[in-house]
């Protein structure tokens, strides 16, 4: 009563209980905990899917997908080259002609965080010509299309871990970058430098981080499978 008013200000008794049952999970269990059973879709084909963007210059530069067909793995990207419009909306335009060419309710696309939802959203509006509004949340709405960071690992899990971040559950899991500095920061700084120098060892650097991005959220959604099972 006679202390800080302002401490944990305008955090309610289930934000209270939810940060208790994490300090608890950190502490003492030190383990992830799943709330309920997860099942995924099994689909012929699975898109792990991750974008760059340089929000300065409000720019989408990479598109990057790993696709898993069985036991067929290939990485996918569609990037622009140069800073220019006809440049974003080709790759843009590239991303869903891949994605149309596969086979109708048949793939199953997984990304981390509402980012891309969002982004795409907005590619939308500036490239009308490319795809519809109602293609773009179809797309999202299909229950095939998950959001592993609000849809499950928010709603249906707890981690023994300070941040939820894809790089933070990917390492406590095992999975390392190849990058020994990996960030979406310096991704942006290393794009920058490839218009600049047109320097294939930079781009190759670009893309090996959007793989590895692509493959953290891979390997956390089969990790997710095989703790489930427990």
């Amino acid at each position: 009563k006679n202390g800080n008013s302002k401490f944990l200000y305008n955090i309610g008794k289930s934000g209270l209980c939810k940060a208790l049952e994490r300090a608890r999970i950190f502490c003492e269990i030190k383990k992830p905990v799943f709330c309920e059973k997860i099942e995924f879709s099994k689909t012929k084909y699975e898109l792990f899917f991750d974008i760059e963007t340089d929000p300065t210059q409000e720019f989408v530069y990479l598109h990057g997908v790993y696709e898993r067909n069985g036991n067929d793995e290939d990485f996918k990207y569609f990037i622009a080259e140069e800073l220019s419009e006809d440049e974003e909306k080709k790759a843009w335009s590239d991303f869903w002609k891949y994605i149309n060419s596969l086979p109708e309710n048949d793939f199953t696309v997984y990304y981390y965080s509402p980012y891309e939802k969002t982004t795409y959203k907005v590619l939308q509006k500036k490239y009308p010509d490319v795809i519809s509004e109602e293609e773009v949340v179809k797309f999202f709405e299909n229950q095939n299309v998950i959001d592993l960071y609000n849809d499950v690992i928010l709603k249906k899990t707890d981690w023994p871990l300070g941040s939820y971040s894809i790089k933070a559950i990917a390492q406590y899991l095992g999975f390392n970058w190849r990058d020994k500095t990996p960030s979406g920061a310096l991704s942006i700084q290393w794009f920058n430098e490839y218009l600049k120098k047109k320097d294939e060892k930079i781009l190759k650097r670009i893309l090996e981080y959007n793989e590895d991005d692509c493959m953290a959220t891979m390997v956390l959604k089969d990790e997710i499978e095989k703790l489930n099972l427990k």
